[in-house]
């Protein structure tokens, strides 16, 4: 946590993004990550209206907007009592603050579906496509297949080697890994996740020269 003139800084931050995508690169974008808590709080209220106020294009939300709701007034009664600086209460904040963020993307996800490509509903839901870059390969990537509860693993081949996927949810403090499998090939699915649950995940190359991790990423089931 930082604290600047008094007020609190957000520091929850994930590239989920990069998940929220169309067939034409497109991404719906939330532009989010860098905002205040109390700026996530009024954007994600606009755009549960604004969703709210469409039901014929918006016909069943994912996650609800009684859910979305609940988040936003639970992270914005946890940044009214966080103003007195006491560490427990500003920690409880940035977890209500993961809680909404993790839900928020849920949202854009729901609505990239229901636009698939029309821009005009992307604007209807108070969000907007942003042209994603064209960018190499990354060395290891994960991705959101069409099953629930479900994350795809996969990263650049290598000579004899064999790959261990593995996953945890406290990945940005203890980082205690569980092993999902072990294979010979690049890719994987990790499957059984709770839906909407931030995860991190790893692969462990294992080969002649022993064993290597490579940067984990996060990203939350559909």
């Amino acid at each position: 946590m930082i604290f600047l003139g008094g007020m609190i800084k957000s520091r929850f931050s994930c590239h989920l993004k990069n998940n929220i995508m169309n067939n034409n690169s497109n991404r719906v974008a939330l532009n989010m990550s860098k905002s205040s808590v109390p700026q996530k709080i009024n954007k994600s209220r606009y755009i549960i209206d604004s969703i709210s106020n469409n039901p014929g294009t918006f016909t069943n939300p994912s996650p609800s907007i009684a859910t979305v709701s609940t988040a936003i007034n639970n992270l914005e009664l946890a940044w009214n009592e966080a103003a007195d600086g006491s560490k427990s209460k500003i920690a409880l904040m940035h977890d209500k603050e993961r809680d909404l963020m993790v839900l928020m993307y849920a949202v854009a996800a729901y609505v990239a579906v229901v636009a698939n490509g029309d821009a005009e509903i992307v604007h209807l839901a108070g969000l907007r496509y942003k042209k994603s870059p064209e960018r190499k390969q990354e060395d290891f990537e994960v991705f959101l297949p069409d099953d629930r509860g479900a994350v795809g693993l996969k990263c650049n081949a290598r000579k004899k080697t064999l790959y261990r996927w593995e996953y945890c949810k406290d990945g940005a403090i203890s980082r205690t890994w569980t092993t999902a499998h072990t294979s010979d090939t690049s890719s994987a699915f990790v499957g059984n996740l709770d839906s909407n649950v931030l995860y991190w995940f790893r692969v462990v190359l294992m080969n002649k020269n022993g064993e290597h991790a490579l940067e984990p990423k996060c990203i939350a089931p559909l």
